[in-house]
């Protein structure tokens, strides 16, 4: 199951994490976190600095991976689908990575910094 960060602060993400902890479902959650649900940032949205912490309630494992790096997300992923092949239940992946545009078409991109954008792209892309 695919979702961006700002869906971990919705009810139905937190329902599905405890129900498939619950059953042991062979579920693979993962986070696509690029720091922005739609024009907020996550530091300023989420409690915990990880969404990935927050599988530790639900009795699951939780794994960042850096997700501008192919080896690591399919490393992490192999592990997961493994986990949930022997009936060991869900995992949730954190793949912290970043949006160089804007949310959608309309979005102006004003709540980021320029210099922000440019640090990524030169950096760590």
């Amino acid at each position: 199951s695919f979702f961006g960060d700002g869906a971990n602060n919705e009810g139905a993400f937190h329902e599905a994490l405890n129900m498939a902890a619950i059953w042991k479902l062979p579920v693979i959650f993962v986070c696509e976190n690029n720091g922005y649900g739609m024009s907020t940032s996550t530091a300023r949205s989420t409690a915990v600095k990880n969404i990935a912490d927050r599988a530790a309630a639900y009795s699951m494992p939780g794994v960042i991976v850096n997700g501008n790096i192919f080896s690591e997300v399919a490393e992490a992923s192999y592990k997961a689908v493994e986990r949930a092949r022997a009936g060991e239940g869900p995992t949730l992946i954190e793949s912290k990575t970043y949006r160089h545009r804007g949310h959608s078409k309309s979005d102006r991109n004003r709540y980021r910094t320029k210099e922000e954008i440019e640090d990524w792209m030169s950096n760590r892309d």
